[in-house]
């Protein structure tokens, strides 16, 4: 087979152009900041040596994935452990230092992501499209995804283990579960969200009620079982009583002043709103074409916190306003469509699943990101794929591409 039909140019190209617009902004960051001048060197000698790695897999045997799946899963788990017992950060311990002196340092939650998706696709692979249906099946799906999204969390790092709910679902819809099924699983989350009182103020109690009554009515109609009416009423109701504890007692002090700066950012603006508050004049302020090259005043001033993390977006919106934002945007859109189409085309039940969760996970990052830099969502930390600032999140990112570049290599294989 001819090396320019085993190699997906398309979706390599798009994320090396997506890679290259994430290296200018970072460059435009750490050039009027205290930040390192070098950092633009650094975030390219990742990606370089990302990409190796990335395009390597396509050469992998076929096989070789599917049999290392739960071996995988099991190096993941084990490093989320450690994090727990010797992990360092500020605020949360994310992240864990290797080598003399901890020179290098890795975050470990990266990695479980992708591996949680291989040994999900695995697992899934394993059953026929009825037998996704099953209970027992669906149990052990949702037990690969809670072990890792639990040891985040308790990092805690409520945004990253957000991602492994973000990436079950469409991989449950592929591999053949009913849609009102996933809903059914959805629906205590939803409770949670409609029961939540900052949210709702005075109207929550009347807001989740509702919720309850024409849910479970819908469910009914549906499937006409009592006892699936009468579970789904029961773990709705006492999904929504345990926001109160949630908020009480689970979520971190940090967690719940995003939350709230979030829902009213103008309340805090000198402490916890100040962010979002400078994300969005940084956007706004960018206009149609932007402030040009390196003359992003929220930038260059360091107005914007995070500005080559969390908030790379911002940088390029206000520097090239919205043409550049919708460029952004549109390589992403393209990313993900290529996924999709690759999850598509494979042959392999196996390989289809793979690329769907990637494709989920890519948009999960995306939206998040992209949305709290406008405001429409709460700062979460998640980076945005190929274009924030870290060497974890970019090597992460590109073995999923690799994994992409496998699967469309294999993609007549079965």
């Amino acid at each position: 087979m001819k090396l320019n039909r085993e190699i997906d140019f398309i979706l390599l190209g798009t994320v090396l152009l997506t890679v290259l617009v994430g290296i200018v902004a970072i460059y435009s960051v750490s050039f009027h900041s205290q930040l390192p001048s070098d950092l633009w060197k650094r975030q390219a000698g990742v990606a370089l040596f990302s990409i190796m790695i990335a395009v390597s897999f396509a050469f992998i045997p076929n096989k070789l994935l599917y049999d290392l799946a739960y071996v995988l899963y099991a190096a993941s788990l084990l490093s989320l452990l450690a994090v727990l017992a010797w992990g360092s950060g500020e605020v949360a311990a994310r992240w864990l230092r290797l080598g003399p002196g901890g020179l290098l340092t890795i975050q470990p939650s990266e990695f479980a992501k992708i591996a949680t998706i291989i040994v999900l696709a695995r697992y899934l692979a394993d059953s026929n499209p009825e037998g996704i249906n099953s209970m027992r099946r669906f149990l052990g799906a949702m037990l690969l995804a809670l072990v890792p999204m639990a040891l985040i969390a308790r990092q805690p790092d409520l945004g990253t283990a957000l991602c492994f709910g973000a990436v079950i679902f469409p991989m449950l819809y592929w591999a053949g579960m009913r849609t009102v099924w996933i809903f059914f699983i959805l629906s205590p989350l939803l409770s949670v969200a409609f029961s939540f009182e900052p949210l709702w103020q005075t109207a929550s109690p009347f807001v989740f009620a509702a919720f309850i009554i024409l849910s479970s009515l819908g469910i009914h109609l549906v499937l006409s079982r009592l006892w699936v009416t009468v579970s789904m009423i029961a773990v709705n109701l006492s999904a929504g009583l345990i926001t109160v504890y949630l908020w009480a007692s689970f979520l971190r002090d940090y967690q719940k002043a995003r939350i709230l700066t979030f829902l009213d950012p103008e309340s805090d603006r000198l402490n916890t709103g100040w962010t979002i508050i400078q994300s969005k004049i940084a956007i706004g302020s960018g206009g149609i074409s932007g402030k040009g090259f390196l003359e992003g005043t929220q930038t260059k001033y360091e107005f914007l916190p995070a500005a080559h993390t969390d908030f790379i977006f911002s940088v390029i919106g206000e520097e090239f306003g919205f043409v550049g934002a919708l460029g952004v945007m549109t390589l992403f859109v393209s990313l993900i469509a290529r996924s999709l189409q690759i999850g598509y085309m494979a042959q392999n039940r196996f390989y289809g699943l793979i690329a769907i969760g990637i494709a989920a996970l890519v948009t999960f990052h995306v939206f998040v990101n992209v949305g709290m830099t406008i405001g429409v969502m709460p700062v979460t930390g998640l980076p945005l794929p190929f274009l924030s600032y870290g060497g974890s999140s970019m090597t992460a990112t590109f073995i999923a591409i690799g994994l992409l570049l496998h699967i469309y290599s294999y993609r007549h294989e079965y």
